[in-house]
C-alpha cells in the first residue's frame, strides 16, 4: 500500500499561513492599541500634574491673570488632545477586535482542515489493516502454520 498523501494538503497549508498571518496583524494591533493607551496615559498624568502645580500656586504663591488666561488655555488644548487619543483608542480597538474576529475565523479552517487530514489519516490506516488483513487471510492455513514452526 502506498504511503499516505492528503490531497488537500495544499489547502490546509493555506489556511496556516492564513492564521499565521492573522496572528501576527492582530499582535501589530494590539501593540498599536497599547502605545495609544500609553499615549492617554501620559496625557492624563500631564493633567493631572498640572492641576496639581496650578493648586499649589494658587494656595501658596498666587498668580495674576495672565497666568490664570495661559493655565485655561493649556487646560483646553489638553482636554482636546485626550478627548482626541480617546477616539483614536476606540477606533484601534474596533481595528483590534476585527481582526481577532478574522483571525478566530481563520483558525477555525484551518482546525477543520487538520481534523480533515486527521481522517483521512485514520481512513487510509484502517483501508491499509483490512487489506494486510485480508492478505493474511488468502494465505493457505499450512503456509501460516508452517511458518511459526
Amino acid at each position: 500500500m502506498q504511503k499516505f498523501r492528503f490531497a488537500l494538503q495544499p489547502v490546509l497549508q493555506k489556511r496556516k499561513m492564513a492564521y499565521e498571518q492573522a496572528s501576527r496583524k492582530l499582535a501589530i494591533a494590539q501593540k498599536e492599541l497599547q502605545t495609544e493607551f500609553q499615549r492617554l496615559t501620559d496625557l492624563q498624568n500631564q493633567n493631572t500634574q498640572l492641576q496639581a502645580d496650578l493648586k499649589y500656586r494658587k494656595q501658596h504663591q498666587g498668580f495674576k491673570a495672565a497666568e490664570w488666561t495661559t493655565y485655561v488655555g493649556y487646560f483646553q488644548h489638553l482636554d482636546q488632545r485626550i478627548r482626541s487619543q480617546a477616539l483614536i483608542i476606540e477606533e484601534k480597538e474596533k481595528q483590534v477586535k476585527h481582526i481577532r474576529q478574522e483571525m478566530q475565523k481563520a483558525g477555525t479552517e484551518y482546525e477543520v482542515m487538520i481534523k480533515m487530514r486527521e481522517k483521512a489519516q485514520a481512513e487510509h490506516r484502517h483501508q491499509f489493516l483490512k487489506e494486510e488483513q485480508a492478505f493474511l487471510d488468502d494465505l493457505p492455513k499450512s503456509n501460516r502454520t508452517g511458518i511459526g514452526m
